[in-house]
This record gives C-alpha cells, sequence and structure tokens, in this order.
C-alpha cells in the first residue's frame, strides 16, 4: 500500500487540472486530482494532447504492476551491463509469456528490453 501526498492547493480552472494531470506520474496522483476536481474532469481531458491522453491511460493500466512502479513513465534508466554509461526514459511497458519488457527512450533511438536487466540511473 502506498500513500499519496494530499494536495497543498487550490485548482480554480479545468486548464490548471489539465496542468497538473500532464504532470502527474503516477495514477494515484490522477484518481486524486479527477476526485478533488471531478467538475473539471471532463473539460480538462479536452485540453490534453493525445500524447498525454495515452500516458495517463498507461498509468491506470499499469497501476498496481511492480515494474511500473519500480520504473515510473519518464523515469532514467540504464542497463545493468551498461559500459557505454547510454540512459534512457521509460515510455511504455509489455509483458509476453510471463516476462516484463520496458520501452525506453536514449536519445532519438527507442529500445527495449527485459526490466529485470534495468537499473534506475542516476539522473545527471
Amino acid at each position: 500500500m502506498s500513500a499519496e501526498p494530499l494536495l497543498k492547493f487550490e485548482i480554480q480552472t479545468a486548464a490548471e487540472l489539465a496542468d497538473y494531470l500532464r504532470s502527474a506520474t503516477s495514477w494515484g496522483q490522477i484518481e486524486a486530482l479527477t476526485r478533488d476536481y471531478s467538475h473539471w474532469k471532463i473539460e480538462a481531458w479536452k485540453l490534453l494532447s493525445e500524447g498525454d491522453r495515452k500516458r495517463i491511460q498507461m498509468l491506470k493500466r499499469w497501476k498496481d504492476h511492480p515494474v511500473a512502479q519500480k520504473f515510473p513513465p519518464g523515469c532514467p534508466v540504464q542497463r545493468i551491463n551498461n559500459t557505454t554509461g547510454l540512459v534512457g526514459t521509460v515510455l511504455n511497458y509489455w509483458s509476453a509469456y510471463g516476462i516484463d519488457y520496458i520501452t525506453f527512450q536514449v536519445g532519438p533511438d527507442v529500445d527495449w528490453c527485459r526490466a529485470s536487466f534495468l537499473k534506475r540511473a542516476i539522473e545527471q
């Protein structure tokens, strides 16, 4: 069980809610925002780009999965046996035959590997 921090601000418009939804990094944050400001939920959703909507839907789909909790979207990752120092940013997750994989971006390239072969990288 994880606790989400209490919101210490008040959102005044649907545009502000959309901004907070864009910056949310967990499904718990999304739930708290949309629960507390449900009257702006539909309007804020319309203000989000297609990419933001897909990211939020991904957070919902993977909300209880340990891989997504260990490597949240946007976090820096590095292969465990990395000798080049390359660091990527988590984009997405997928599973096949009981094995979890992570898709991540390294510079202009998109790569993937087993989640068990990745570690969180120290942001530089």
